[in-house]
């Protein structure tokens, strides 16, 4: 009992710097998405091994990893990243290679996404994320545009990691870091005629790749009119709009979803949000939506009053990252744009998505809790000398 009190105390002190608010937003996700887990995964947990909570139960593994590892990092003081930031992109560059030009390498899905280490699997691109993000932060932070000899191993390391993901083949990955990359150049000051090439550039990447992989331009067809393979190549979207239609206006009750019930490929995952809107209809989901932006707007009001440059670009990063993956989530779920196979941030299963993204927000806490700290130390000193 002691035991627990001290790591309760120890956790209460360490986020009292934090925004209540922010942190209450935090939680409410984090809760809502493991309820959500749960629901959408039983008839899939079942097929695959016989119990209703075999995936739920997983989720809840992986989340209590999560928050030992968000607690870990909001210890860890932020700097840090900045120094490391070479030795883990090239570490996650390295494992990546090994993940798709080698036998260690796990096939899923027609991708060879995972490495599987006595029996623990893990997405080593999920990391990878994080490693970008770190590459843009610190060249951000540390050169200007004009000094191309210092920012180029950085944006090669970052065109690599991509590329590498780009080759699993995992398209939706892929997108979400160039979008990500645009996002972050575009925030913090870049030239125009930088985004004029890069723009382009990237639009022709994705056609080349498009017309390469067959299955993948397939599913631009198919997004924009399902019904010519209603059985098929369609099937996913139909299902998914399906489930938005049976929900309507207030939903069929938590739990109550049919199309997850062997109608709805990949409920627990990428269509997590089509049960979602199946099970609390259209204002359930609204509230959802409410939550999702709240939270997002609080962290860049939060992280926008950060006065250390670094820490400042390094939160911005993290919210846009994990705000443009929930975005292409509910945009595929929705059917605005082709599927993807991006997870929705703290609500779809998968164990190394999850502890990923809690493992960002621990640091999160730290840039915010260290320059509150920061500042009132100011403060103090300012009030000590008049």
């Amino acid at each position: 009992m002691k035991n627990e009190e001290r790591f309760l105390k120890n956790l209460l002190t360490n986020f009292k710097d934090v925004d209540n608010f922010f942190l209450q937003l935090t939680f409410t996700l984090i809760i809502t998405g493991v309820i959500f887990a749960f629901s959408s995964s039983v008839y899939e947990s079942y097929r695959l091994t016989n119990s209703f909570w075999t995936m739920g139960l997983k989720q809840t593994a992986a989340l209590l990893i999560g928050l030992c590892a968000m607690v870990l990092f909001s210890k860890v003081n932020y700097k840090f990243w900045f120094k490391s930031t070479t030795v883990i992109s090239v570490t996650m560059l390295i494992i990546m290679i090994i993940t798709v030009f080698s036998g260690i390498g796990k096939a899923s899905g027609g991708s060879q996404r995972w490495i599987d280490i006595g029996g623990f699997q893990f997405q080593p691109a999920e990391i990878a994320k994080f490693s970008v993000i770190l590459l843009l932060t610190k060249s951000l932070t540390k050169y200007k545009w004009n000094e191309f000899k210092q920012i180029a191993p950085y944006i090669l390391l970052v065109v690599l990691l991509i590329a590498i993901i780009l080759k699993q083949p995992d398209l939706g990955s892929a997108t979400l870091l160039v979008f990500v990359t645009l996002e972050m150049i575009f925030t913090f000051g870049c030239p125009i005629w930088i985004l004029i090439p890069i723009i382009p550039l990237t639009g022709l990447i994705g056609y080349i790749k498009l017309k390469s992989t067959h299955y993948q331009a397939e599913r631009i067809t198919y997004w924009i009119n399902p019904y010519l393979d209603p059985q098929g190549k369609g099937y996913n979207i139909i299902q998914s709009k399906y489930a938005f239609g049976f929900g309507g206006l207030f939903g069929a009750g938590l739990g109550n979803s049919v199309q997850k019930n062997g109608h709805l490929p990949i409920p627990h995952s990428d269509f997590i949000f089509a049960v979602m809107g199946e099970e609390i209809g259209y204002l359930g989901l609204t509230g959802i939506l409410i939550l999702y932006l709240s939270w997002i707007l609080r962290g860049f009001f939060l992280v926008n009053k950060v006065q250390n440059k670094y820490g400042r670009t390094l939160g911005t990063a993290i919210i846009l990252l994990i705000s443009t993956q929930a975005v292409i989530n509910i945009s595929v779920a929705v059917g605005l744009i082709p599927v993807t196979g991006v997870t929705l941030p703290l609500f779809s299963c998968g164990g190394t998505s999850l502890i990923t993204t809690l493992s960002m927000l621990g640091i999160f806490f730290n840039i915010l809790s260290s320059d509150s700290r920061h500042c009132e130390e100011l403060q103090s000193s300012d009030a000590a000398i008049s």
